[in-house]
């Protein structure tokens, strides 16, 4: 019987950027529509190979243990059993002990040649990795929505902002290369070698071209190990137009604004991310500016009457200091809750501070800020603030506080206990299709790239380089495909995509019970040249069927420890 349980087995390593979420009504039946469609494909490649060869097909079971329906034609019994974690192909003659007329004999599993055996058990992950091939040709012949290249936003004193990239702008070409999608450009970045980059953009005024000399940052790979890797300082993501009060008597005082206000319109004119805000603000300086905000879930006008030295001010500092010049800043550096008892209590900062800097150094976003708090757990920190218009600077010392970071492994991290009015919002989209003969090729090449990122996984698990912790089962699968489905049929077949390539190559390992464990004996027997032995086979078969069981019982534990530990 050609069992397959690997449904529930899983190195999700390399699926950490999909999230996860509690098991839902939705996610339940996202997790039976996976599982079902997957385990069909699987057993169907045994099943068409085994028909192709004339060997006999008693039962082609979705799920294994006790029947739930069945359905008799010719020869096969189609069955759907209680459990929906695996499935298998009984082929006649898999039984060494049965009987079997002399027709049934020529017909039966044990009876084909070795080559024939390997094929037909190799079918079923072979299907698996064409079921992630036809997904992916589908989706790049139909096309689907990806990031363009437009540049979100940029970071203050980032080697990109030094060069003159400002956000809007969208890049046409790295080194004279075209890039049209986002991926493509991040990976450009990511390989060059070369001291300067030379990126052509597209901007309001036409094209212009800047030469960008990366930096070098430290950071980690999808794998949690240390690594170095260039840096411009862009990223597709904005701010959303949410916005902090620096000054009760600037303009943006004067008119009534608030700390945590969204900016809706513009004199009438939608804007949807900073970047536009400050791009509208400045083509209508030197008039009225009449502003709909959005407070605590009500629509209010407010009006901004700038003084002539306002405005000239803002017109010499430039598009980017246009809010500092009406008395506003970016909300996401507004302290919105002070926790009770945090070193931030303790230190004296306050609802509505405003921090400007860490050390003596600028920030300008919420994840610096983060970034610079979490990795000095126990080290004071001096944080300068603007607080009703005026600096002060205090001394914060952050907590140390032990949490798991995306791979489970447990890091002090430094915390102070404020929360951020942080509003990202998504770039630009642009759909992409590809002709079938291009959408093949891409096909292949993604799935090779995600065949090659299984193993690579795998390696790292043996390495115990990636904790064991990240192995999920059902319950992983449930949390996973619910978020998936929330996003669309074509994000659930894309998640179906790389289960499924993830299935199949788990299958081919040599674990006796699974299909590459059949694939270990037959190449054996090849060598050799009879069969391994049929004790051999059940000690083999019972050593495996224990190794699987063992696995079930430790992925379903992380997945209940995640779910809630």
């Amino acid at each position: 019987m050609l069992l397959n349980m690997t449904a529930t087995l899983f190195d999700f390593s390399f699926l950490r950027a999909f999230g996860s979420d509690h098991p839902t009504l939705m996610s339940i039946f996202a997790l039976v529509v996976v599982l079902g469609v997957l385990i069909f494909v699987h057993e169907l490649g045994h099943f068409i190979l085994a028909k192709h060869f004339g060997v006999g097909v008693e039962k082609f079971s979705l799920g294994f243990g006790p029947r739930i329906f069945g359905k008799r034609y010719g020869e096969t019994e189609y069955l759907i059993s209680a459990i929906p974690l695996g499935g298998y192909v009984k082929m006649i003659g898999e039984d060494p002990n049965e009987p079997l007329s002399a027709e049934d004999q020529k017909r039966s599993f044990n009876n084909q040649k070795v080559i024939k055996r390997f094929l037909i058990v190799v079918a079923g992950p072979v299907f698996n990795l064409l079921f992630a091939v036809l997904v992916f040709l589908g989706m790049f012949m139909i096309g689907y929505p990806t990031d363009d290249t437009t540049i979100g936003w940029v970071d203050r004193n980032s080697p990109a902002w030094e060069a003159g990239l400002r956000p809007g702008d969208q890049v046409l070409a790295v080194d004279g290369e075209p890039v049209r999608l986002w991926d493509d450009l991040s990976r450009r970045i990511r390989e060059n070698k070369a001291e300067s980059l030379s990126l052509e953009v597209s901007r309001e005024n036409g094209k212009s071209r800047f030469e960008v000399r990366p930096g070098i940052t430290d950071g980690k790979n999808l794998f949690g190990e240390d690594e170095k890797h260039p840096y411009i300082g862009i990223q597709h993501n904005t701010l959303g137009p949410v916005v902090g009060l620096l000054s009760p008597l600037s303009a943006a005082g004067r008119a009534g604004f608030k700390t945590g206000d969204l900016v809706l319109t513009v004199n009438g004119q939608e804007v949807e991310s900073i970047p536009l805000l400050e791009q509208t603000i400045m083509h209508h300086l030197g008039e009225s500016i009449r502003f709909e905000v959005e407070r605590e879930g009500e629509k209010i006008p407010l009006t901004a009457a700038l003084t002539e030295p306002e405005v000239q001010r803002i017109r010499e500092d430039g598009p980017y200091q246009v809010l500092n010049g009406l008395g506003l800043a970016y909300a996401e550096l507004f302290v919105r809750q002070v926790t009770t008892g945090s070193p931030a209590e303790k230190a004296g900062i306050q609802v509505d501070d405003l921090i400007v800097e860490i050390d003596g150094k600028p920030i300008f976003t919420f994840p610096e800020l983060q970034e610079k708090v979490g990795g000095k757990p126990g080290v004071p920190l001096k944080l300068k603030l603007v607080r009703a218009g005026k600096g002060l600077t205090l001394t914060v010392t952050p907590d140390a506080t032990t949490e798991k970071d995306f791979l489970g492994n447990k890091i002090s991290v430094g915390k102070i206990g404020i929360y951020s009015a942080n509003y990202p919002k998504p770039g630009p989209t642009i759909l992409v299709r590809y002709n079938p003969f291009t959408a093949f090729y891409k096909a292949l090449a993604m799935t090779g790239e995600f065949i090659v990122l299984i193993l690579i996984s795998l390696v790292k698990l043996i390495q115990q380089v990636i904790p064991a912790e990240t192995m999920g089962g059902p319950i992983m699968i449930a949390q996973l495909a619910g978020q998936q489905i929330q996003y669309g049929v074509l994000e659930l077949f894309k998640f179906m995509a790389l289960i499924s390539i993830n299935l199949g190559i788990l299958n081919l390992l040599p674990i006796p019970i699974l299909d590459g464990g059949h694939i270990l004996f037959f190449g054996i027997e090849g060598i050799i040249g009879r069969p391994v032995s049929l004790k051999k086979r059940e000690i083999a078969q019972q050593v495996g069927l224990f190794l699987l069981v063992s696995l079930i019982l430790f992925v379903t534990y992380n997945d209940i420890m995640r779910l809630f530990g």
